[in-house]
């Protein structure tokens, strides 16, 4: 992959964070942190875990350890969590404009929540982080289901539709 196709990843992953937080605006704040039993316990527990995996891995590439994920208790409703993601999603945008090809070959290096040391190329990291990001929105678009609101696709061809001006729903 290259910076280039990256950071079109990247462009994906918040347009379908977007998508996802906008069809949770139909929540009220009790469905929003009801406990469905699902393998995170509300739809907030689920997006705040994906919020704080893209945290934990910012923090990665910039050479620092986080000790553990943000709670979901910080994140008091969803105008909250937003306002917080946009603010990462501006500083994860800052850092991507300046990777590079030969960059994207370098070896992040961290200590995971556990206290064990790993290393994965930047690519790798990069990709899983968006890979991660997928799974999770799809148990999001199941909670919302179960609580009879309407998920948003976010497929990636739905991104192209809406690159194009003929995504319809």
């Amino acid at each position: 992959m290259t910076p280039e196709q990256i950071r079109f990843l990247y462009d994906f992953n918040a347009w379908a964070n977007h998508r996802v937080l906008d069809a949770c605006a139909a929540l009220t704040p009790e469905q929003f942190t009801r406990d469905l039993r699902s393998s995170m316990p509300s739809v907030r527990e689920t997006l705040v875990h994906t919020y704080g995996a893209e945290w934990v891995w910012l923090e990665r590439w910039h050479g620092r350890s986080p000790s553990a994920l943000p709670s979901g208790t910080n994140f008091s409703d969803l105008a909250v969590l937003r306002a917080r993601w946009a603010e990462l999603e501006a500083a994860q945008k800052a850092y991507l404009a300046k990777v590079s090809a030969t960059d994207l070959d370098r070896a992040i290096e961290y200590i995971n929540f556990k206290g064990q040391k790993f290393a994965y190329p930047l690519r790798a990291t990069l990709q899983h982080v968006v890979n991660h990001g997928t799974y999770h929105r799809g148990q999001v678009a199941a909670m919302l289901r179960q609580l009879g609101a309407k998920p948003l696709s976010t497929d990636l061809l739905r991104y192209y539709d809406a690159l194009v001006g003929q995504l319809d729903d």
